[in-house]
């Protein structure tokens, strides 16, 4: 009984199973603790843009035609037949004040018809040797110092226009810029004009008020005439100039288009308006159901209903129910509805690179 009791191979396989018993009682007391991730899913990610209040100048985008601002029908003072017919008497032809272009003989004489003012021939409707009437159309004439341009805008947006347009001469007398431009054209071809009146008529269809503007240098005369001559490249690279200096290479600049502002031709129009007050500038995507935004707000979304000032193509500016440093949200939802859960993107980032700094 003691020889067992002493024995080794008696409580061997005792302390084995005891220290197994053990250590298992040990790993189940230390085994790690999985930590608790947090849920970064939660919520719709959404784009959001600060409310910043600002006061800027409206621009009033419409439409209009080119029609000539001078025009006059040449017409025979006198009967007979056409003896000369000056180079410049062809459609298309641009000629100066002053200049001849055409002759009428009479019984050994003859009368010479000049140009009244800067222009170009729209059409001619008379050949050498022809005899011609008294009243006789022989040609129509356009002005090319101006043009006119008539421009298309809805009778509510007149207040738009600049408050100070307005002149002395009369209410419908103005003096304010605009820019015109050829419709549907990808070139850059702008030209300056005055907006000068309008008409106290509006327009059968539409309903329109028509303003007038006056475009300077329709045709781009001007412009050719003061083109500098093109700098010669020589056997070295080196650009030499009109003068005769010297000017290392250097990378063309671009050239503006030389298209005519075609008579009768369709424009887009901008007019610089008036200048709006405490204004926050919104896209246009970020206008939902007419009048109201989507705000985040501790979270969530909610639905405010907004106070618009003045509305374009792309921007729409508020003048009430937004405040500034609110985030406005500018990305569609699906499903939007007061007290949505959302989440801004970008934000988690930052706040975890915060704390790891």
């Amino acid at each position: 009984m003691w020889k067992k009791i002493f024995n080794l191979k008696f409580w061997l396989p005792i302390l084995v199973l005891g220290l197994g018993v053990g250590g298992a009682v040990a790993l189940l007391k230390n085994k790690p603790k999985a930590r608790k991730k947090p849920n970064f899913q939660q919520g719709t990610l959404v784009e959001v843009m600060v409310a910043k209040l600002s006061n800027p100048q409206i621009e009033v985008r419409t439409h209009g035609r080119v029609r000539a601002a001078k025009k006059v029908i040449l017409s025979a003072r006198i009967g007979g037949e056409v003896i000369w017919i000056g180079p410049k008497m062809n459609e298309g032809s641009f000629f100066k004040k002053g200049d001849p272009l055409l002759s009428i003989g009479i019984r050994q004489s003859q009368s010479r018809l000049k140009a009244p003012f800067n222009g170009v021939v729209q059409s001619k409707n008379v050949d050498l040797g022809q005899y011609v009437n008294p009243g006789t159309q022989l040609a129509v004439l356009f002005g090319s110092d101006e043009a006119e341009v008539v421009i298309d805008l809805p009778m509510g947006r007149m207040d738009w226009l600049p408050q100070s347009s307005t002149s002395l001469d009369g209410e419908n007398q103005f003096q304010f810029p605009a820019t015109v431009s050829l419709a549907g054209m990808i070139s850059a071809s702008v030209w300056n004009a005055t907006v000068k009146r309008h008409l106290l008529e509006l327009t059968p269809r539409g309903m329109m008020v028509q303003l007038i503007a006056e475009a300077d240098d329709p045709f781009r005369l001007k412009r050719k005439s003061q083109v500098k001559p093109k700098n010669k490249l020589t056997s070295e690279n080196t650009l030499i100039n009109t003068e005769g200096t010297a000017n290392s290479e250097s990378p063309p600049t671009p050239q503006t288009s030389n298209m005519p502002l075609f008579v009768g031709a369709f424009v887009d129009v901008s007019i610089p308006g008036r200048q709006l007050e405490n204004v926050v500038n919104i896209p246009a995507q970020a206008l939902r159901d007419q009048d109201t935004v989507w705000i985040a707000l501790e979270g969530e979304l909610a639905v405010r209903r907004v106070k618009i000032a003045h509305l374009d193509q792309d921007n729409i500016y508020l003048s009430g129910g937004v405040k500034q440093g609110e985030q406005i949200i500018i990305s569609p939802i699906k499903g939007a509805a007061n007290g949505l859960k959302i989440r801004i993107a970008g934000k988690e980032k930052t706040e975890k690179m915060g704390k790891e700094e």
